[in-house]
């Protein structure tokens, strides 16, 4: 029995890493190449300021003739757009924070599962539980958030293995976790009740 990972939490990654990483292209475009050009009129622009009005205005329209610019006026002054590229960098980075785990994340979920085997659990992850190293279920979030985490121990080293049937296929998952409670005492399942009862009240 495979619980594999869920296809529409695989969306949900690729639409977050996608819309981020284009962002922050986007971004990174205006504040390393589009701002800067901008930059370079506005400082032009503004090393005319001492001239009269009619010289500069001439000069002007002789520099962006030159240089292939427009000979419309610069909208914003040279330190507005130095402030703008600052606020590029930003949104840049931050968009790329966001993008770059969530593409970590969509690389490793894709293809991953959750197999039963004759003793216990795997992964494709290599984790692996039996059933009889499990000291305790905990379930205080089993009910609101489809997650419980079962205790247990290898090699001497106490671990959890974390069960979540919103990342992947529920009803797999849910006969993962009856299984296993199918192996311990009562009092080992923790902040809810034993799938056994819960099944039992619904056939009634």
């Amino acid at each position: 029995m495979r619980a594999n990972f869920q296809n529409n939490y695989l969306m949900r990654y690729a639409v977050l890493s996608g819309v981020c990483l284009f962002l922050g292209l986007w971004f990174a475009y205006d504040g390393f190449i589009g701002y800067p050009k901008n930059l370079v009129v506005a400082e032009k622009y503004e090393e005319l300021a001492d001239l009269p009005d009619r010289e500069s205005e001439e000069r002007w329209q002789q520099i962006t003739q030159e240089m292939g610019w427009s000979s419309e006026h610069p909208k914003k002054s040279a330190d507005e757009i130095r402030s703008d590229i600052l606020g590029q960098y930003f949104w840049a980075a931050l968009n790329f924070v966001v993008a770059v785990p969530a593409l970590i994340l969509l690389i490793r979920a894709r293809g991953s599962w959750v197999e039963s085997t004759a003793t216990g659990l795997t992964t494709s992850w290599g984790q692996s539980m039996d059933y009889a190293n499990v000291q305790q279920l905990s379930k205080h979030r089993w009910a609101k958030k489809g997650i419980a985490k079962a205790t247990y121990t290898d090699a001497g080293q106490t671990k959890v293995f974390v069960f979540d049937d919103f990342k992947f296929e529920r009803e797999p998952l849910d006969k993962m976790v009856l299984e296993l409670e199918s192996h311990l005492k009562p009092e080992q399942i923790v902040g809810g009740p034993p799938e056994s009862e819960l099944t039992g009240l619904t056939d009634s």
